[in-house]
């Protein structure tokens, strides 16, 4: 009898000792059996601790408009497993599915493989079979270690870098940087989202003998309409050393961060230009139609509902600078779950002053911190910080609950009509939220 898509991920969940094991040698033994030619299409590798599967998708977006096959693969999913491996656009058939992992079963031989990597092999097995002009590539964790850096990038993106996973990639920013730039390659391109780079990662250019584009010194963007984070009719520019782009439409319709990540795509885009060149309009209407779920996601209004995937420091600043944006005149409902390996108590403290009333959730994963664990540490950083109270502004109410569902439902009975619910803290609090209401936007 033949699993389903669901069974099988079940049963690649169950086959490594270690949900986490950083270390190539296991699976480019098996990626040599699966692709014993390699593979033929261009690679854009994207590491970062924000902003990867946003700039996946922008690249995605533009190479698709312009005419090319492209496969793009990203993690983690929201509803459903098929959204990792995403080829011209539409995320793979069960059917397809079920035959990569069979392939990958078979090329494996014994071979002990986690999660992730038996994900990123069935990926490149279908990219392979489906014969690509480009694979954009999101790293899961890391980067000079993970399982997507079995394939050699044509241009490595490294989006951002602040603290995250620390138990893997160390405790300061020159220790992640230096893991994330591990995704570059000698000689071949690299762009860099970020105006101030680790040294690390500078270090290791220079030793690749990699002169990266940087955002600022490089290539640069420009807002020409300042009317807030969630104005979408706000236009943008983009230049670098010998193109440039006008009237852009905001991707995503958001600033900050997203103007970031847009800026880096197209970098990317005039470092390929001899292999896959676009044109004005495919690096504009890709931007435009380009679509994300989770981030900063508007998925209501009057009251709004906002969704977003933010777990850590910098996700969370773009996240507060968005809802400033809406100039709410209500309340502002915030629904929380947090992962306890997660720098829960810095996360929030970024909330705390805007939030009138928390509805905390327990994540139903190992990784979940209980609901009573993020009430008192929002409790702590209210005592800490003050109270924030200022004339007109509510009183802070704290309200735990034991799952996600029963706190966004708590939570939307409280609303008036110019309120605002922001569900954030985890994909998994996204994702439960998504398949309750089945609303994506």
């Amino acid at each position: 009898m033949k699993r389903t898509v669901l069974e099988w991920v079940d049963y690649i969940q169950s086959l490594h000792a270690r949900e986490i094991d950083l270390t190539l040698e296991r699976v480019k033994e098996v990626y040599g059996r699966l692709c014993p030619r390699g593979v033929s299409f261009k690679v854009i590798t994207i590491a970062g601790t924000n902003g990867k599967g946003s700039t996946a998708e922008l690249l995605r977006s533009m190479y698709c408009n312009g005419g090319y096959k492209v496969g793009k693969y990203t993690s983690p999913h929201i509803i459903s497993f098929n959204e990792r491996i995403n080829i011209d656009g539409v995320d793979v058939s069960d059917l397809a599915l079920l035959e990569a992992f069979e392939r990958v079963e078979a090329a494996r031989e014994g071979t002990s493989l986690t999660y992730f990597e038996y994900a990123t092999l069935a990926a490149i097995d279908l990219f392979d079979r489906a014969e690509l002009d480009l694979a954009v590539m999101e790293v899961g964790l890391g980067g000079r270690q993970d399982a997507t850096n079995m394939l050699d990038a044509d241009v490595a993106v490294v989006t951002s870098i602040s603290i995250d996973h620390t138990a893997w990639l160390g405790h300061s920013l020159e220790k992640i940087g230096r893991e994330k730039i591990g995704i570059a390659r000698q000689d071949r391109p690299c762009v860099l989202g970020m105006r101030q780079p680790p040294s690390s990662i500078l270090e290791v250019c220079k030793e690749l003998n990699i002169e990266p584009k940087i955002l600022g010194k490089d290539f640069d963007f420009s807002l020409q309409v300042d009317d807030g984070p969630a104005k979408s009719h706000a236009t943008w520019s983009w230049a670098g050393e010998d193109r440039a782009y006008h009237l852009l439409k905001l991707p995503f319709g958001q600033v900050r961060h997203q103007l970031n990540n847009a800026s880096a795509a197209i970098q990317v885009v005039q470092l390929l230009n001899d292999d896959l060149p676009l044109s004005v309009i495919n690096v504009a209407t890709g931007i435009d139609v380009a679509k994300m779920s989770g981030r900063c996601q508007l998925v209501g209004s009057e009251p709004s509902i906002v969704l977003d995937v933010a777990h850590n420091e910098d996700s969370v600043v773009g996240l507060r600078a968005f809802i400033e944006g809406l100039s709410i005149r209500g309340r502002i409902v915030a629904v929380c779950g947090m992962l306890k390996d997660k720098q829960i108590k810095e996360t929030l403290s970024h909330m705390v002053p805007m939030v009138d009333e928390w509805h905390f959730a327990t994540i139903e994963n190992e990784r979940g911190s209980s609901s009573k664990a993020l009430s008192q540490s929002v409790t702590k950083l209210i005592s800490d910080q003050g109270s924030f109270n200022v004339e007109g502004a509510h009183p802070k109410q704290l309200i735990c609950h034991s799952k996600v569902v029963n706190a966004y439902e708590a939570a939307l009975a409280t609303l008036t009509s110019d309120d605002c619910l922001v569900v954030f803290g985890s994909f998994f609090m996204v994702s439960d939220i998504i398949a309750h209401t089945g609303d994506d936007g």
